[in-house]
């Protein structure tokens, strides 16, 4: 995909490797840990400590199903077989990021129809959904032409939302709806809405760095409205009211590596929450964005660095364990399910499609006897998950060997990383997976910090690796002294 923001001299200095990316950093290949040799060994209060921060607030990073493990798993004890949905509204979008999974953008038309989502929406509430997460693309440019044509920005998106809280309301229930944003497109009125609504929302933001910004969402002047975008949440009471809650959702790579820690300052002094996402091979991400990218080695040391920094600062108390930020796990492979805008029904919004492998499709709203009540009892989705449950892997993700695995606090990091790339054991390097069924089966998510902690215990590390990485971000960061720490 060609990209249309012009090539500056800054701009080829900011894109450039510079992470020792292309130096093995193993010296010996990794082992198997032997029986009774754990990654993670966690004291009781270690757990706790987990739980306890994980159960603080209602929990909307990405993938987390809105709620905290120990609640998601006391809901599916009851019987309730999907606990969250998402809806990817439409593919179009008013960016085309490098790294799009679902390769969206301003041309994609596929959208889902608004009566099947209000069918869909009538059978999810007899089956005890309570959260339901709108994607795209970009939500607020979904428009289905049944509706008529719209009148204002956003028209047709606000009448899904009001779609899902009207059938609830009627039938004396709440639902939570949360949505995915890239911000750009929020105007003064949007984000009046949005806060009307109590609408909680994961919102893209990867560098303040403008330059980079707009070359990521190919896109000149992106950052600019990404940021008005945020000034109007911010007048509206995001980041003050616990009402309206925001994560925001930065995809880490080799070029937004630098700057991260400067981000996580911003996203915390505005009083939002932060969910980092290491880039891998997946969708528009299989070229330069993953060939020269980053290992479990810069995750381990931005998250121990970003640790500290909530903990001195901004009173967080949390040590990095996990593949996410706060040790967020995925849960939406448990009981959560995945519409896509073509009609499939998926494990979630980046698992292997029916181009690869028909094992994680259920599915598709346009078959004449669709019904949510029969697939969510299906043999193949109750099989799935069942297969989901035991298919843990051999080095970091698996009960033997780490305490977050043992205890139900992760189960494997992200599963579509596990598919589409993997720890190459000779080398520490990310590199493709042609194993797509990873996904579900020995599932390893190849930038958790535990590679590099299990590479630290066995000795193989490169001498000097982190120090190096760290270095690094005290040089580029300009709101925090690193040396401080």
């Amino acid at each position: 995909m060609k990209n249309k923001v012009p090539m500056t001299d800054t701009l080829k200095a900011l894109l450039s490797p510079g992470l020792n990316s292309e130096k093995k950093p193993f010296t010996r290949p990794l082992k198997k840990p032997e029986k009774g040799d754990k990654v993670y060994s966690l004291t009781s209060e270690e757990i706790n400590k987990i739980r306890r921060l994980r159960g603080s607030v209602v929990d909307l990073h990405p993938g987390m199903g809105g709620v905290t493990p120990d609640k998601l798993l006391s809901m599916i004890k009851q019987g309730i077989k999907i606990t969250s949905l998402d809806y990817m509204i439409t593919r179009g979008c008013n960016f085309e990021c490098t790294w799009c999974f679902a390769s969206s953008g301003p041309s994609k038309d596929e959208y889902l129809p608004y009566d099947k989502l209000k069918k869909i929406t009538e059978e999810a509430f007899d089956l005890g959904v309570m959260l339901f997460i709108l994607t795209g693309g970009e939500p607020l440019i979904y428009k289905d032409p049944k509706l008529g044509k719209q009148k204002k920005r956003a028209e047709h998106f606000f009448k899904v939302v009001n779609m899902i809280y009207d059938i609830y309301n009627k039938r004396g229930k709440k639902s939570k709806i949360m949505t995915f944003d890239d911000v750009a497109l929020i105007t003064p009125e949007i984000a009046e809405q949005f806060a009307a609504y109590e609408i909680s929302l994961c919102t893209k933001g990867d560098t303040l760095i403008e330059e980079l910004q707009d070359y990521k969402a190919n896109q000149t002047g992106a950052f600019k409205k990404m940021q008005d975008g945020y000034r109007n949440l911010i007048n509206v009471g995001y980041g003050k009211n616990p009402s309206l809650r925001l994560v925001v959702n930065s995809v880490l790579d080799h070029t937004t590596f630098d700057g991260m820690l400067d981000l996580h300052m911003w996203v915390m002094e505005n009083g939002f929450d932060h969910s980092i996402v290491p880039v891998h091979y997946c969708g528009a991400a299989e070229g330069e964005d993953q060939e020269i990218g980053i290992t479990s080695l810069h995750v381990k040391v931005l998250y121990d660095l970003i640790s500290m920094i909530d903990k001195d600062i901004f009173n967080i108390d949390w040590t990095p364990w996990s593949a996410f930020t706060y040790n967020k796990t995925c849960n939406r492979n448990r009981s959560g399910l995945h519409i896509r805008a073509n009609g499939d029904v998926t494990a979630c919004s980046e698992s292997p499609g029916k181009d690869a492998t028909d094992e994680y499709t259920f599915g598709n709203i346009y078959e004449n006897d669709f019904s949510l009540k029969r697939l969510a009892n299906s043999k193949k989705l109750v099989n799935y998950r069942t297969e989901f449950a035991k298919g843990y892997g051999t080095y970091v993700c698996s009960p033997d060997v780490c305490d977050l695995y043992k205890n139900d606090l992760c189960q494997g990091g992200c599963a579509t990383r596990s598919a589409y790339s993997r720890v190459d054991y000779d080398t520490g390097l990310i590199v493709k997976n042609d194993e797509l069924n990873n996904y579900s089966e020995q599932r390893e998510d190849p930038l958790c910090p535990a590679w590099a902690t299990l590479a630290i215990k066995q000795g193989i590390l490169r001498e000097g690796l982190l120090e190096s990485i760290q270095a690094r971000i005290a040089k580029h960061s300009k709101s925090f002294d690193v040396s401080k720490l």
